[in-house]
């Protein structure tokens, strides 16, 4: 019976830096010729090719010349006595009667087996006898034609062959025969007494396989895929391979099935290879994967059941062949190919060890988790405690995926109610950070717990923001009203928070009718000089700012704020305080201030994994590029927010993102896109939160340019209802006022819209100007025409301190048309030549086609007379208004738009700007037009 091949992958790789071991092997068979017999052991690590080569060298003996007789021993025919001698003669090359007596002969020896003695002297004489059959028969093949005996996996011949082989061997040393045998390096053999005498001939020479080089690993890919596919996989597939010509096999095989480099073959061979080992390569292998790359051999006996030095001689043997490099796997995905191929109560069986075994050894908290989390274990009593801790050291780490797995579990390990309790609070502020709509399955429990009184005033407050989050202010008022009604029971502090979250909540549904009057923020308890207020009260103070609308103030306490407050996964409100700081520095216009802060806060997130707040600060960030004119970042930022968070996570505050893009949208001219973000769901409460004024504004904005003037009105009037109550003297989150106004001009009511931007006006502090500015555009379009172009210059020298490219470019093409209606034609192709490039720059595609430069119109002939001639001259040769239309109509188009540009006024370098076209290009085009048109200057061109 033979066993499988060694290698049954169907794309058996050519033999690569094995020319000098086939020419050794080819050499004695030739001095075998000569009547003296030769043995050759081929050495190789596990998978190094030596099958591969015993094969090969084999199938090049002549039959003519020599008669082969192979055996292929296996670790589960080990048992199998005389079965690797008995291969030798099951071949139709061996006489039909030969390979009968030898098949009686051998059916009976195993009853006699133990008769044989342990070693190759004095064997008795029934052993003899059969011994001088085996060999008398063997030289029989022989008298006509060399004998090539091939025995592959020495190390697994079974314990009877072997001692056989032992002494069959010396007795064909006068024999025209070569003996070749292949064995792994490191490997331990049935007996190594045996296998010792079995080596000791004196007619033996060694052949040493060796992983394969770099240069072999591209001559292969080169014989397989080609060179320069090889040049481009050499070096990853080297690394992994570690040279081993069966893993290289494995990798060759699935690239050309399709698979690409799929590291999953690495996993594949490495297994393969243990299958055809010894079981202790396994075993260790395994303990490996569940301890990692730096547990030291002392461990991994303990868990694997061995003793050490089998340990060292198992990582020798899978070093040996490349298969690990040290105690590290050559892919990071094969320690859990590994596992996943045990089975799955074997493989918990290990995880459980693992852990009492780290735990035992005082290893690092999340060492012990590890193995916990790995198989849900559950079980031992310092569980819960362990899994507390590594979710600390995980956090502080800033792996908070890791740790959100460490407390699923510790949920689950028992301990009393108020310890599950404090463990779902922890939780649910993890998956909050991580993936809110998870989140939202755990505000249940939470509000239960809190309920009951099973958590203290801290999981309470972060209950209530994620509530807030998620839509739900009703619950956050009954919760509320349950706190304050249980005020006996409370300290100054705890009485302090609930206070500062109401006043945040009055802020962040500013018209939320189940809610009470707005109270003011409690004073702060005195506190220690450099002793930083709690982050509900930092959001409080912040949202009384707002709700007053002092900007000064409100810019310098977000600023100081953003100096300490950061997102962290000790209190969502850290989080709340940092985002509603980043909103203030928006709302008064310090974009510098702003986005210098989103970015940092921005790296913050990343560093800490925490992709919500990420996408939080992502959305304040297009927010400040839209306000800044921007309207290209603008857009990409707001996409790349709501691409980070799926629309259903982010709560009320999808308003900010959405609102953004919406009105990036409407600025940039893509109307249809802006209709189809509008086309999106929302939750309800979004439009009774502050998230829900820049959605409202920007879908009012969407209904002015789409000629719905009145839908547009009701939208900014709602703006200005949800803040009804809040007694601002500046804008706040959106300019109501001033859109409100814009729509009214729409319907032709000048009167309403004028005293909408004077209300507007009279609350802003000197320091508004971006909302100052707005106003008085907007003032200017209902005032007369007389008194227009003053109020604009006004307004675009106060856009300038706020730097708004597209309200600027606005504010300018305004003024150019008010410049025109009064009859001033050179003041309005000035404004409209400052308008062009800053629209242009801020992505206002539409703004800039109505302030650039339309095609000339038709030049009809002048009523007043022919120049005169100058004093002493000709009549001067240049031309008219009175210009024949020909002369007009053999322009082509571009030379018109140039000719019509350099007519306005507009400079060379300008007209190349605007056309896209080089200065010199310019040049050309101006010549061929006064040829054409017989003039000689600019100013004759209108």
């Amino acid at each position: 019976m033979h066993a499988a091949p060694e290698n049954p992958t169907p794309h058996t790789p050519d033999l690569v830096e094995r020319d000098e071991a086939l020419a050794a092997l080819g050499l004695l068979l030739d001095k075998s010729a000569s009547g003296r017999g030769r043995i050759a052991l081929v050495h190789a690590p596990l998978g190094g090719g030596k099958s591969k080569l015993l094969h090969d060298f084999l199938e090049t003996v002549d039959p003519a010349e020599g008669l082969v007789l192979s055996a292929t021993a296996s670790c589960p025919e080990r048992a199998l006595p005389f079965g690797v001698l008995s291969q030798l003669f099951q071949t139709s090359q061996v006489p039909q009667r030969v390979r009968d007596d030898m098949d009686a002969l051998f059916s009976t020896m195993p009853a006699r087996e133990e008769a044989v003695g342990p070693a190759t002297a004095g064997l008795p004489a029934e052993a003899m006898t059969t011994l001088r059959k085996i060999v008398l028969a063997l030289v029989d093949l022989a008298e006509n034609r060399r004998l090539v005996i091939g025995i592959d996996n020495l190390h697994e011949v079974d314990a009877p062959s072997l001692r056989y082989l032992a002494s069959i061997l010396p007795r064909l040393r006068n024999v025209s025969s070569l003996v070749v045998m292949t064995d792994d390096t490191g490997r331990r053999a049935t007996s190594d007494r045996l296998r010792t005498d079995l080596l000791r001939q004196p007619n033996l020479h060694r052949i040493d396989l060796g992983l394969l080089t770099r240069a072999g690993v591209r001559r292969l890919l080169t014989q397989h895929l080609g060179a320069a596919e090889a040049a481009r996989l050499t070096a990853g597939f080297a690394e992994v391979s570690g040279g081993n010509p069966l893993v290289l096999q494995h990798l060759l095989s699935d690239h050309r099935a399709g698979l690409g480099d799929d590291p999953r073959a690495y996993s594949r061979a490495l297994l393969n290879c243990l299958f055809h080992g010894e079981p202790d390569l396994l075993v260790v292998l395994r303990a490996l994967a569940v301890l990692g790359h730096d547990a030291p051999p002392q461990r991994l006996a303990l868990l694997a059941g061995l003793d050490v030095a089998a340990v060292e001689g198992a990582l020798h043997a899978l070093n040996s062949a490349g298969l690990v490099n040290g105690t590290a796997f050559r892919h990071p995905t094969a320690a859990a190919d590994v596992l996943d191929d045990m089975p799955a109560a074997d493989h918990a069986a290990l995880r459980r060890r693992a852990a009492e075994l780290l735990h035992a050894e005082s290893a690092p908290a999340v060492a012990v988790a590890e193995q916990l989390v790995a198989v849900g274990h559950t079980g031992p009593p310092w569980a819960g405690d362990v899994l507390l801790e590594a979710a600390r050291d995980s956090l502080s780490a800033h792996r908070p995926r890791r740790a959100a797995d460490y407390l699923e579990l510790a949920e689950r390990t028992g301990g009393d109610d108020s310890s599950r309790a404090a463990v779902r609070a922890r939780l649910g502020r993890l998956k909050w950070q991580l993936q809110p709509p998870s989140a939202v399955h755990s505000l249940a429990p939470l509000f239960e717990d809190v309920s009951a009184g099973r958590t203290g005033t801290h999981e309470l407050l972060d209950l209530l923001w994620a509530l807030s989050w998620h839509g739900e202010p009703d619950r956050v008022h009954d919760l509320l009203r349950q706190a304050e009604a249980r005020w006996h029971e409370l300290d100054d502090e705890d009485l302090t928070a609930l206070h500062s979250v109401r006043t945040w909540l009055a802020c962040a549904y500013p018209a939320y009718p189940g809610g009470t009057p707005r109270p003011p923020v409690p004073a702060a308890p005195y506190r220690a000089p450099g002793h930083q207020l709690d982050p509900w009260s930092t959001a409080a103070a912040l949202a009384e700012d707002l709700i007053r609308g002092d900007a000064t103030r409100l810019a310098a306490r977000a600023d100081a704020v953003l100096h300490t407050a950061r997102p962290d996964h000790h209190s969502l409100w850290n989080g709340e305080a940092a985002l509603l700081a980043l909103l203030c520095l928006v709302y008064t216009d310090s974009f510098e201030t702003a986005t210098g802060w989103c970015d940092h806060l921005l790296d913050e997130a990343s560093t800490r994994n925490t992709p919500t707040w990420s996408a939080v600060f992502t959305a304040v960030r297009a927010e400040t590029a839209l306000r800044a004119g921007d309207l290209n970042a603008a857009s990409a930022a707001a996409r790349q927010a709501l691409d980070l968070l799926q629309a259903d996570a982010w709560g009320v505050a999808l308003g900010l993102p959405l609102g953004t893009l919406v009105l990036a949208n409407v600025r940039m001219g893509r109307l249809d896109q802006a209709a189809d973000l509008l086309a999106e769901p929302f939750p309800e409460a979004m439009l009774r939160s502050r998230y829900g004024l820049h959605y409202l504004y920007a879908r009012g904005h969407y209904r002015l340019a789409t000629g719905q003037a009145r839908s547009a009105l009701a939208d900014f009037l709602q703006c200005g209802k949800l803040t009804r109550r809040w007694a601002l003297r500046g804008t706040g989150p959106v300019p109501w006022r001033t859109s409100a106004a814009e729509a009214w001009l729409k319907l032709g009511k000048q009167d309403q819209a004028g005293l909408l931007a004077r209300d507007e006006l009279s609350r802003l502090s000197p320091d508004s100007h971006r909302a100052r500015g707005l106003a008085l555009r907007v003032l200017a379009a209902a005032a007369g025409t007389a008194e227009r172009p003053r109020l604009l210059e006004e307004a675009v020298d106060v856009i300038k301190e706020c730097d708004d490219k597209f309200e600027l470019a606005r504010t300018l093409s305004d003024l150019s048309q008010a410049h025109k209606a009064a009859g001033d034609h050179g003041s309005a192709r000035r404004a409209a030549r400052r308008a062009w490039p800053i629209a242009r720059a801020s992505g206002a595609e539409t703004l800039c086609r109505e302030v650039a430069p339309g095609p000339p119109a038709p030049v009809e002939p002048a009523d007043r007379p022919a120049r005169k001639a100058p004093k002493g001259g000709a009549p001067a040769a240049v031309a008219t208004p009175a210009t024949p239309a020909a002369a007009v109509a053999a322009l082509t188009t571009r030379e018109r738009h140039v000719a019509t540009l350099a007519g306005r006024g507009y400079t060379n370098q300008e007209i190349a700007a605007q056309l896209l076209i080089t200065h010199s290009t310019v040049e050309q085009h101006l010549t061929r037009v006064f040829r054409k048109l017989n003039v000689k200057r600019r100013q004759d061109l209108p």
